[in-house]
């Protein structure tokens, strides 16, 4: 395993120029790779929030990993090159095994940049922290902070990059980064005021929250400050969204998660379930069919344009399932892209921030011009204005501002903590109701635990030679 998926600990040499001319690093790093290898290199990233960013600052060409896994084109593009494997700690254990097979197979060199203190995927299996924990990789660490420029922040990023999440907090509320403001009404007036501070100085400004709740809440307030500046302007217009329900492929299979009302969206192509004797024509991909009721029987009965079938469950891997609702927009609100869609040719992307220019019952215009028809169906948006560290991992921008009350610890963790407060340039501001329960929440575990953690090696040696056996026997 060693043999082809290697960080490859080459002495790097960059000269420095004046600021407004360097490279981003990691467009330094790649023209580096491809100088000492030889070799084209390909970049790839979990994420579409983190393509746009390559795309935006490295190269053109970046990818995510779902599409390079489904596209023969890019894979043959790729043999006996470089992968470079951007954001490398969202990488589930069923695609880091799926690109180290490949590597294998065909030649290519992995390099797997990332930090196994941020997030991990959504999916099972923090893959990049069990490559490096057991040895089977070789791995280099970039000591030196890039992001922060004010001295004291840097210096607390560092900390919390390193584990130490005491000690930065510490020079955090020693710098006056955090702020404990126990009257809600109050916490979210001073969230807005900042953040609508920075906007009028034309400066990234982002609002980080654990949950998705609060950042409703914070968005509302920051939405109803924006009224009053005179910062929203028209009509404002009530669309329809989906928020996906984030369930297992089981739990999709199961007719009991089904409610009516519900949405149902494909990803695949799925054939039609069988009725009476006769199949019913199949699913297509980007279809979207509300539910109507649960079959006694255990089916699960969806309609799309007066037409009525029964959900093929036992495809459950080739859908999502969604809750309507409804969020109120007017020009000047920003929205967030919460899955990737086409629309006229038109392309959106997963975790794409647009501004709205105009707005109107039948159609959203955002800036540049792009526009999406509002009523034609159920729209893959949500608020632009505060998100959680999930979705803000991989951006970087001049102030951060984040919300942490006690109410939404359950999601405070190291990885949330050191994600959030990391994101910024210039300026963090923190709020929460108690700093001393913060401190406890930030300190805690965010590691999810392998098999190969939990049992001995004795005993990983015994499941798999028994996992082997049945095997053998299955095939027989």
């Amino acid at each position: 395993m060693k043999r082809f998926c290697s960080l490859g600990i080459w002495r790097l040499r960059f000269r420095v120029r004046p600021a407004p001319a360097r490279q981003p690093l990691r467009l330094r790093v790649v023209r580096a790779i491809e100088a000492l290898s030889g070799k084209d290199v390909m970049v790839l990233a979990p994420s579409s929030s983190a393509v746009n960013e390559l795309r935006s600052r490295v190269t053109p060409k970046a990818e995510t990993i779902q599409q390079f896994m489904i596209n023969p084109e890019l894979q043959d593009a790729a043999r006996g090159g470089v992968l470079r494997i951007d954001e490398a700690s969202f990488l589930s254990a069923r695609a880091g095994r799926w690109l180290l097979e490949f590597a294998r197979d065909s030649g290519t060199r992995l390099v797997v940049p990332g930090d196994v203190r941020q997030h991990h995927s959504v999916e099972r299996g923090d893959w990049l922290r069990v490559m490096k924990q057991t040895g089977a990789i070789c791995y280099a660490a970039i000591t030196k902070i890039f992001r922060q420029q004010i001295a004291p922040l840097r210096d607390a990023v560092r900390d919390l990059s390193q584990g130490k999440i005491e000690e930065g907090l510490d020079k955090l509320e020693k710098f006056g980064a955090i702020c404990q403001v126990e009257d809600k009404t109050e916490r979210l007036a001073k969230i807005a005021e900042l953040h609508l501070a920075a906007l009028k100085e034309r400066k990234s400004s982002l609002i980080v929250a654990p949950t998705h709740g609060e950042c409703r809440t914070i968005c509302g307030a920051v939405r109803e400050a924006m009224k009053g500046e005179g910062m929203l302007s028209g009509p404002e217009q009530t669309v329809p969204r989906l928020n996906r329900l984030n369930l297992t492929e089981a739990q999709r299979g199961d007719a009991v998660s089904y409610e009516p009302g519900y949405v149902v969206e494909f990803h695949r192509i799925v054939k039609g379930a069988a009725v009476g004797g006769r199949k019913e024509k199949r699913f297509r991909s980007g279809e979207q069919w509300t539910v109507v009721r649960r079959d006694p029987g255990g089916g699960v009965l969806v309609e799309r344009e007066g037409v009525q079938k029964f959900l093929p469950l036992e495809h459950s891997g080739k859908f999502d399932l969604y809750r309507p609702e409804q969020i109120a927009l007017a020009a000047g609100d920003t929205v967030r892209i919460t899955k990737n869609f086409c629309v006229a040719g038109t392309r959106f992307r997963n975790n794409e921030f647009h501004r709205v220019a105009a707005i109107d019952a039948q159609t959203i215009t955002f800036d540049g011009g792009n526009r999406i028809e509002a009523e034609s169906r159920f729209l893959h948006i949500d608020q632009g204005v505060a998100v959680t560290s999930y979705a803000s991992q991989s951006r970087t921008i001049d102030q951060v501002i984040a919300s942490a009350p006690v109410e939404s610890f359950s999601q405070v963790n190291r990885a949330q903590f050191y994600v959030t407060m990391s994101r910024a340039r210039q300026a963090m501001h923190l709020f929460t109701d108690s700093k001393a329960a913060l401190r406890e929440a930030a300190c805690r575990p965010s590691e999810r635990l392998s098999s190969i953690e939990i049992g001995s090696e004795n005993e990983i040696d015994d499941l798999l030679t028994r996992l082997q056996r049945s095997a053998r026997a299955g095939r027989r």
